[in-house]
């Protein structure tokens, strides 16, 4: 390390600028300017900055070949000259591929402290001082760096370079060497992984929970069988009872299926690596196996398989559901009941299904054909079409309005009983039945509804609260139209409110002195005398004679109704034998009430009242005095009531 080497002349000179070069550049060293322009064969002006001149990269290669050297050896002997060269230079050296820049040749002035680098920019640092530097022998022009070379007894080397050297290329042998062991070592790794990989799950493998990591196809399958042993099935029973079969007691086997073969072929061998750092869950469908014979046992000891315990099903069928006030009532389908009887075939098929896909839990109810169904259910078609038949029968609702506020009503509650069944037990409508049953009901309406006849509570002018008795005055139901009509309702399916139809119907619906009203005719037979009031009022009143009662022509009693009005009317009386009227007699004023008998005028009666009916009655109508007749006609109207009273 001691052994130095130093730089023969012929190499120096060869380097080294000749003599008259020489003297230019030792003349310049006064002024960079000098200098510079002896080596251009210019002049520098004064005001050209210093940066402008430096050494042409062709100069500086001629020189470099002419001393045997590369750059970097160049510039590294330079240094060792000097003392010491740093390597981040070298380096600076070396990336500028043969030519000195600039920064590198800097480098190595601070480093031996002379200035052998210079560039037009550094030649002088105060103009016209004398004391620049400039590069012996080395050419300089603008835009490039000048290298100045030292003596030959500056040129002098140390030998560690060369040691150091060798010791580099060991080292970086060494470290391709190791980089090839390691890649090598990887590589085999790599290897055996992705072979691993191929016949084994990789860690954190989970299969339906089951923790496979490091198995082979074959070993996971085994872990799956000795998990099979402890797979039960729970059967769920109609109302909610449920029983337990284990794997011993039907038999049970795991199946592979090659499902976790194929799971391991999808494993990605090429990436197996990642498998440290994931885990892997899957989840496949497991496949078993029972014995036929095992489960039919095991299901004939269950409770709910035992006769005792099974009842049938019953069918649907259709009654009828009352009405209320609010809503009439109306034929409905009651469901058929399920019963809890069990096909046990069905049950053992739907087992050992379940069975097969590791299910853990079975629905028995849920499962076609295990309970066995009623033959009419509620959905029945038939059944449907039934019920909304005897619905369409009976489904008008006719509400009769009754004189005295009350109401009867005809609908599907009353119809319900008019049905009567076929020979299959259905329930059906026979038309001859139904209008008997519809007459039936009329003549009900007609018992509440008719008034005529009907005592009656009257407020009598002389005599007080009476009870009158008889007459044609009120309501009679018309039995015969009502029922054709009812009969085309009913068909119809009509929903209405009315009253029933009428022979006869009174004056007014007035409720007073007990459905007579306030405006009426009030005769007094025993005071022959009669009174006309109107709304409550009394408009006139007048004696009267009535019929005689001794010789058969009593006026008949009771309450009646004004049949109708005329003047200038011709009374007769029987037909004789003869041919001839038994009378004929013109009045001006005629009101009938009862058949022949009526108020009218007497004109040719003098005396009225008191007992004349007694030997000079009428034939039964009441006369009255001309302007009591007049008056009353004035007052009267048809169907107006009249009283009559003894």
């Amino acid at each position: 390390m001691s052994k130095k080497n130093t730089l023969k002349n012929e190499e120096i000179k060869k380097v080294l600028p000749d003599s008259k070069e020489d003297n230019k550049s030792c003349s310049a060293q006064g002024d960079p300017k000098a200098a510079i322009s002896a080596e251009n064969g210019k002049d520098i002006p004064d005001g050209e900055d210093k940066a402008g001149a430096a050494v042409p990269a062709e100069r500086v290669e001629a020189v470099e070949e002419e001393a045997g050297t590369t750059p970097a050896e160049r510039v590294e002997a330079v240094g060792e000259a000097a003392g010491t060269v740093p390597a981040e230079r070298v380096e600076a050296v070396e990336e500028a591929a043969g030519t000195a820049t600039a920064e590198s040749v800097e480098a190595v002035e601070e480093a031996g402290g002379t200035a052998p680098v210079t560039s037009a920019g550094n030649a002088q640092k105060d103009k016209g001082d004398g004391t620049g530097t400039e590069a012996a022998g080395g050419a300089k022009s603008p835009g490039n760096t000048g290298v100045n070379v030292p003596d030959s007894k500056e040129m002098v080397f140390d030998g560690t370079k060369a040691q150091d050297s060798g010791k580099g290329r060991r080292s970086r042998a060494a470290f391709w060497v190791a980089l090839f062991v390691v890649l090598l070592v990887v590589a085999g790794i790599y290897a055996y992984g992705y072979r691993y990989c191929e016949s084994h799950f990789m860690p954190g493998t989970r299969i339906n929970g089951i923790d496979c990591s490091g198995m082979t196809a074959e070993e996971a399958d085994g872990q799956f069988a000795k998990a099979a042993k402890n797979y039960v099935l729970n059967i769920r029973f109609r109302g909610g009872t449920t029983e337990m079969l284990s794997a011993e007691d039907m038999g049970f086997e795991y199946k592979p299926d090659g499902s976790i073969d194929a799971l391991l072929q999808e494993q990605d061998q090429l990436c197996w690596m990642k498998y440290f750092f994931e885990d892997s869950s899957y989840t496949i469908t497991q496949r078993g196996t029972t014995d036929d014979g095992l489960v039919a046992k095991a299901l004939e000891k269950l409770p709910e398989l035992q006769k005792e315990n099974m009842e049938k099903p019953e069918n649907a069928y259709i009654t009828f559901q009352d009405g209320t006030k609010e809503q009439d009532g109306r034929f409905v389908i009651i469901p058929d009941t399920e019963g809890s009887t069990i096909e046990t075939v069905q049950l053992e098929a739907a087992v050992t299904d379940a069975a097969s896909r590791y299910e853990g839990m079975i629905d028995a109810e849920e499962k076609d054909g295990v309970y066995v169904a009623a033959e009419v259910t509620k959905d029945n078609a038939k059944l449907i079409s039934r019920c909304n038949d005897l619905n369409d029968i009976v489904g008008a609702s006719i509400t009769y309005e009754l004189p005295d506020g009350e109401t009867m009503k005809i609908n599907s509650d009353v119809m319900k009983d008019w049905l009567v069944r076929d020979k299959k037990g259905r329930l059906v409508k026979d038309d001859e039945v139904w209008a008997g049953k519809v007459e039936a009901f009329l003549e009900e309406v007609a018992y509440n509804a008719n008034t005529i006849g009907m005592g009656r509570k009257f407020q009598s002018t002389l005599r007080g609260t009476i009870t009158v008795r008889g007459g044609d005055y009120g309501y009679m139901v018309d039995q015969i139209t009502e029922k054709k009509l009812l009969l085309e309702d009913l068909a119809a399916g009509k929903k209405d409110t009315r009253e029933p139809c009428y022979h006869i119907s009174p004056y007014n619906k007035e409720t007073e002195n007990d459905g007579i009203g306030t405006s009426y005719i009030e005769v007094d037979l025993g005071a022959q005398h009669i009174w006309c009031y109107v709304n409550g009022e009394l408009k006139m009143d007048c004696d009267c004679v009535s019929g005689n009662a001794s010789d058969g022509h009593d006026t008949p009693t009771g309450v009646f109704g004004i049949m109708f009005m005329d003047k200038d009317a011709t009374l007769q009386g029987a037909m004789q034998s003869n041919g001839k009227y038994e009378y004929e007699t013109k009045v001006s004023y005629w009101m009938p009430f009862y058949a022949e008998c009526g108020f009218h005028d007497a004109w040719w009666r003098t005396a009225f009242g008191g007992t004349v009916y007694l030997k000079d009655g009428s034939h039964g109508c009441v006369n009255l005095p001309v302007e009591g007749a007049k008056e009353l006609f004035s007052w009267c109207d048809v169907k107006m009531p009249v009283v009559v009273y003894r």
